[in-house]
């Protein structure tokens, strides 16, 4: 497990702490150096609602952009149609 790795883990743990080298352990006040899972691990439940509430945005956003660009396919195409409608005459 990399360090990116574990400080996704810290950041849904309620012993999270910040300070001038980023995010560190209340308990042990060294960045994270656990190898698969933190002993000390406490679900902080606001953050993991938070993070969940994030992930499902990031899902909706991306269907909503499918959507807009084929709206603007749609509407590309009926201008390239009238634009030959007027040159056909």
């Amino acid at each position: 497990m990399d360090l990116k790795q574990r400080l996704e883990s810290c950041k849904k743990c309620q012993n999270r702490e910040f300070s001038e080298f980023g995010i560190v352990c209340s308990l042990s006040g060294s960045k994270p150096d656990f190898n698969n899972s933190c002993a000390s691990f406490a679900l902080d439940p606001k953050q993991a609602h938070k993070m969940q509430m994030r992930q499902q945005y990031e899902v909706v956003a991306k269907e909503e952009n499918k959507n807009q660009i084929w709206v603007v396919i749609g509407v590309a195409l009926i201008v390239l149609r009238i634009i030959f409608r007027f040159l056909r005459d």
